[in-house]
Protein backbone atom coordinates (compact mmCIF):
# COMPACT_ATOMS: atom_id res chain seq x y z
CA UNK A 1 0.00 0.00 0.00
CA UNK A 2 0.90 3.72 -0.84
CA UNK A 3 0.17 6.88 1.07
CA UNK A 4 0.48 9.59 -1.56
CA UNK A 5 0.30 13.04 0.16
CA UNK A 6 -1.27 15.88 -2.86
CA UNK A 7 -0.58 19.65 -2.35
CA UNK A 8 -3.18 21.56 -3.92
CA UNK A 9 -2.54 24.86 -5.04
CA UNK A 10 -5.43 27.24 -5.91
CA UNK A 11 -7.49 27.58 -8.96
CA UNK A 12 -5.16 26.66 -12.49
CA UNK A 13 -2.98 24.64 -9.84
CA UNK A 14 -5.75 22.58 -8.64
CA UNK A 15 -7.26 22.05 -12.20
CA UNK A 16 -3.95 20.66 -13.32
CA UNK A 17 -3.34 18.61 -10.73
CA UNK A 18 -6.57 16.59 -10.97
CA UNK A 19 -6.38 16.31 -14.79
CA UNK A 20 -3.01 14.58 -14.06
CA UNK A 21 -4.53 12.37 -11.29
CA UNK A 22 -6.95 11.28 -13.66
CA UNK A 23 -4.60 10.91 -16.31
CA UNK A 24 -2.63 8.61 -14.08
CA UNK A 25 -5.71 6.48 -14.00
CA UNK A 26 -5.04 6.36 -9.61
CA UNK A 27 -5.52 2.93 -8.19
CA UNK A 28 -7.27 3.15 -4.49
CA UNK A 29 -5.83 -0.25 -3.98
CA UNK A 30 -2.45 0.33 -4.57
CA UNK A 31 -2.66 4.13 -3.31
CA UNK A 32 -4.59 3.09 -0.45
CA UNK A 33 -5.03 6.36 1.20
CA UNK A 34 -4.74 9.95 -0.05
CA UNK A 35 -3.80 13.28 1.68
CA UNK A 36 -5.18 16.50 0.13
CA UNK A 37 -3.05 19.47 1.60
CA UNK A 38 -5.09 22.75 1.03
CA UNK A 39 -4.29 26.23 2.02
CA UNK A 40 -6.71 27.94 4.47
CA UNK A 41 -9.51 29.86 2.92
CA UNK A 42 -9.49 28.08 -0.58
CA UNK A 43 -12.79 26.51 -0.84
CA UNK A 44 -12.40 25.41 -4.24
CA UNK A 45 -9.45 22.90 -3.84
CA UNK A 46 -11.30 21.23 -0.62
CA UNK A 47 -14.58 20.77 -2.96
CA UNK A 48 -12.65 19.57 -5.85
CA UNK A 49 -10.48 17.05 -3.85
CA UNK A 50 -14.42 15.84 -2.49
CA UNK A 51 -16.00 15.28 -5.82
CA UNK A 52 -12.27 14.00 -7.13
CA UNK A 53 -13.24 10.90 -4.66
CA UNK A 54 -16.94 10.85 -4.76
CA UNK A 55 -16.82 10.35 -8.71
CA UNK A 56 -13.36 9.41 -9.78
CA UNK A 57 -12.19 7.22 -7.26
CA UNK A 58 -15.68 5.65 -6.70
CA UNK A 59 -16.13 5.40 -10.53
CA UNK A 60 -12.83 3.31 -10.42
CA UNK A 61 -13.58 1.10 -7.40
CA UNK A 62 -16.84 0.39 -9.70
CA UNK A 63 -15.07 -0.71 -12.86
CA UNK A 64 -12.35 -2.73 -10.93
CA UNK A 65 -13.61 -5.85 -9.32
CA UNK A 66 -10.41 -6.71 -7.20
CA UNK A 67 -10.04 -2.88 -5.81
CA UNK A 68 -11.25 -2.15 -2.22
CA UNK A 69 -14.05 -0.24 -1.69
CA UNK A 70 -13.34 3.44 -1.16
CA UNK A 71 -14.75 5.62 1.25
CA UNK A 72 -14.64 8.77 3.38
CA UNK A 73 -11.63 6.76 5.50
CA UNK A 74 -8.95 6.16 3.08
CA UNK A 75 -8.70 9.96 2.46
CA UNK A 76 -8.12 13.45 4.30
CA UNK A 77 -8.34 16.95 3.49
CA UNK A 78 -5.80 19.14 5.62
CA UNK A 79 -5.75 22.87 5.66
CA UNK A 80 -2.67 24.65 6.86
CA UNK A 81 -1.97 28.18 7.27
CA UNK A 82 -1.31 30.21 4.08
CA UNK A 83 2.61 30.85 3.40
CA UNK A 84 1.53 34.19 2.33
CA UNK A 85 -1.08 36.30 0.70
CA UNK A 86 -2.27 38.03 -1.70
CA UNK A 87 -0.67 41.52 -1.12
CA UNK A 88 0.83 40.22 2.16
CA UNK A 89 3.79 42.76 3.44
CA UNK A 90 7.29 41.33 2.77
CA UNK A 91 8.22 42.28 6.37
CA UNK A 92 5.35 40.12 7.84
CA UNK A 93 5.66 36.83 4.87
CA UNK A 94 8.37 35.30 6.97
CA UNK A 95 6.25 34.81 10.43
CA UNK A 96 3.41 33.66 8.36
CA UNK A 97 6.01 31.22 6.40
CA UNK A 98 7.35 29.71 9.56
CA UNK A 99 3.93 28.65 10.58
CA UNK A 100 2.79 27.09 7.57
CA UNK A 101 5.93 25.74 7.50
CA UNK A 102 5.25 24.09 11.06
CA UNK A 103 1.52 22.86 10.00
CA UNK A 104 3.26 21.02 7.23
CA UNK A 105 5.81 19.35 9.16
CA UNK A 106 3.07 18.60 11.86
CA UNK A 107 0.84 16.88 8.25
CA UNK A 108 4.04 15.15 7.62
CA UNK A 109 4.20 12.89 10.71
CA UNK A 110 0.39 12.74 10.68
CA UNK A 111 0.13 14.98 13.59
CA UNK A 112 -1.54 17.82 12.28
CA UNK A 113 -5.58 18.36 14.17
CA UNK A 114 -7.51 17.71 10.84
CA UNK A 115 -5.47 14.49 11.29
CA UNK A 116 -6.28 12.96 14.81
CA UNK A 117 -9.58 13.97 13.68
CA UNK A 118 -9.52 10.89 11.51
CA UNK A 119 -7.46 8.93 13.74
CA UNK A 120 -9.15 5.51 13.24
CA UNK A 121 -7.72 5.65 9.45
CA UNK A 122 -4.13 5.38 10.89
CA UNK A 123 -3.50 2.13 12.03
CA UNK A 124 -3.70 0.57 7.90
CA UNK A 125 -0.57 2.63 7.56
CA UNK A 126 2.71 0.91 7.92
CA UNK A 127 4.38 4.55 8.72
CA UNK A 128 2.63 8.00 9.99
CA UNK A 129 4.95 9.50 7.04
CA UNK A 130 3.59 9.70 3.43
CA UNK A 131 5.22 7.40 0.91
CA UNK A 132 4.73 9.89 -1.91
CA UNK A 133 4.37 13.56 -2.19
CA UNK A 134 3.16 15.30 -5.28
CA UNK A 135 2.80 18.71 -6.30
CA UNK A 136 2.81 20.70 -8.95
CA UNK A 137 4.37 24.54 -7.46
CA UNK A 138 1.92 26.39 -5.13
CA UNK A 139 3.81 28.10 -2.51
CA UNK A 140 2.75 25.72 -0.02
CA UNK A 141 4.65 22.97 -1.91
CA UNK A 142 7.74 24.77 -0.79
CA UNK A 143 7.17 24.47 3.51
CA UNK A 144 6.08 20.49 2.31
CA UNK A 145 9.24 19.55 0.69
CA UNK A 146 11.59 21.32 2.90
CA UNK A 147 10.09 19.94 5.71
CA UNK A 148 9.67 16.33 3.98
CA UNK A 149 14.04 17.03 3.48
CA UNK A 150 14.28 17.86 6.93
CA UNK A 151 12.59 14.79 8.56
CA UNK A 152 14.42 12.91 5.86
CA UNK A 153 17.40 13.77 7.35
CA UNK A 154 16.70 12.95 11.23
CA UNK A 155 15.48 9.77 9.97
CA UNK A 156 18.79 9.04 8.60
CA UNK A 157 20.42 10.35 11.95
CA UNK A 158 18.17 8.28 13.91
CA UNK A 159 18.83 5.78 12.04
CA UNK A 160 22.68 6.15 12.36
CA UNK A 161 22.21 6.11 16.24
CA UNK A 162 19.73 4.07 16.74
CA UNK A 163 19.26 3.90 20.47
CA UNK A 164 17.88 7.63 19.80
CA UNK A 165 15.27 6.02 16.57
CA UNK A 166 11.78 6.86 17.33
CA UNK A 167 9.30 3.85 17.31
CA UNK A 168 6.36 3.02 15.38
CA UNK A 169 3.73 -0.20 15.05
CA UNK A 170 4.77 -2.69 13.01
CA UNK A 171 1.40 -4.33 12.03
CA UNK A 172 -2.29 -3.21 13.16
CA UNK A 173 -2.89 -5.65 15.33
CA UNK A 174 0.91 -5.43 17.39
CA UNK A 175 1.30 -3.67 19.86
CA UNK A 176 5.00 -4.44 19.93
CA UNK A 177 7.06 -1.07 18.21
CA UNK A 178 10.10 -1.77 15.87
CA UNK A 179 12.96 0.90 14.97
CA UNK A 180 12.01 2.91 12.09
CA UNK A 181 13.51 1.52 8.93
CA UNK A 182 17.27 1.68 8.20
CA UNK A 183 18.80 4.43 6.65
CA UNK A 184 18.11 4.58 2.59
CA UNK A 185 14.77 2.75 3.00
CA UNK A 186 12.71 5.60 3.91
CA UNK A 187 9.46 7.34 2.25
CA UNK A 188 8.83 11.01 1.64
CA UNK A 189 10.00 10.63 -1.92
CA UNK A 190 9.13 13.98 -3.56
CA UNK A 191 8.07 14.74 -7.35
CA UNK A 192 7.69 18.29 -8.33
CA UNK A 193 5.51 18.63 -11.95
CA UNK A 194 6.03 22.29 -13.01
CA UNK A 195 2.61 24.13 -14.33
CA UNK A 196 2.20 23.61 -17.86
CA UNK A 197 1.65 27.39 -17.78
CA UNK A 198 5.50 27.65 -17.65
CA UNK A 199 6.93 27.07 -21.65
CA UNK A 200 10.15 28.83 -21.41
CA UNK A 201 10.78 29.85 -17.64
CA UNK A 202 10.63 28.14 -14.43
CA UNK A 203 8.38 29.47 -11.73
CA UNK A 204 10.05 31.19 -8.46
CA UNK A 205 8.78 27.61 -6.60
CA UNK A 206 10.75 25.55 -9.18
CA UNK A 207 14.03 27.04 -9.22
CA UNK A 208 13.72 27.24 -4.98
CA UNK A 209 12.81 23.47 -4.72
CA UNK A 210 15.06 22.01 -7.95
CA UNK A 211 17.83 20.83 -5.61
CA UNK A 212 15.30 19.30 -3.02
CA UNK A 213 12.76 17.14 -4.79
CA UNK A 214 13.32 13.44 -5.92
CA UNK A 215 12.18 14.23 -9.27
CA UNK A 216 11.48 17.39 -11.37
CA UNK A 217 8.91 17.10 -14.11
CA UNK A 218 8.48 19.49 -16.50
CA UNK A 219 6.14 19.57 -19.92
CA UNK A 220 7.33 21.63 -22.29
CA UNK A 221 10.77 20.78 -24.83
CA UNK A 222 12.43 24.35 -24.01
CA UNK A 223 12.55 23.84 -20.24
CA UNK A 224 14.40 20.31 -20.51
CA UNK A 225 17.77 20.39 -18.63
CA UNK A 226 17.51 23.46 -16.98
CA UNK A 227 18.96 24.50 -14.07
CA UNK A 228 18.02 26.71 -11.17
CA UNK A 229 21.48 27.97 -10.68
CA UNK A 230 24.85 27.10 -12.26
CA UNK A 231 26.36 23.53 -11.30
CA UNK A 232 22.61 22.43 -9.90
CA UNK A 233 21.05 19.39 -11.11
CA UNK A 234 18.80 19.68 -14.21
CA UNK A 235 15.35 19.31 -15.11
CA UNK A 236 13.59 15.99 -16.42
CA UNK A 237 11.20 16.28 -19.94
CA UNK A 238 8.49 14.15 -19.40
CA UNK A 239 5.65 15.56 -22.14
CA UNK A 240 2.48 16.69 -21.43
CA UNK A 241 0.91 15.11 -18.16
CA UNK A 242 -2.76 16.24 -18.30
CA UNK A 243 -5.95 14.71 -20.07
Amino acid sequence: PVHLLVVLGSGGHTAEMFSMLRRMNLDPSKFTHRTYIVSSGDNFSATKAVEFETTHISHHVNANANAKTTSPDSYTIVTVPRARRVHQSYLTAPFSTLNSFWSCLLVLRGLHPDQTRQSHTAPHLPSPYPDLILTNGPATAVCVIVAARLLRLWLFLCGAFSPFAPERRTSESDSVTAPVPAPGTYQLRTIFVESWARVTTLSLSGKLLLPLTDRFLVQWPALAGKKAWPGMRETEYVGTLMD
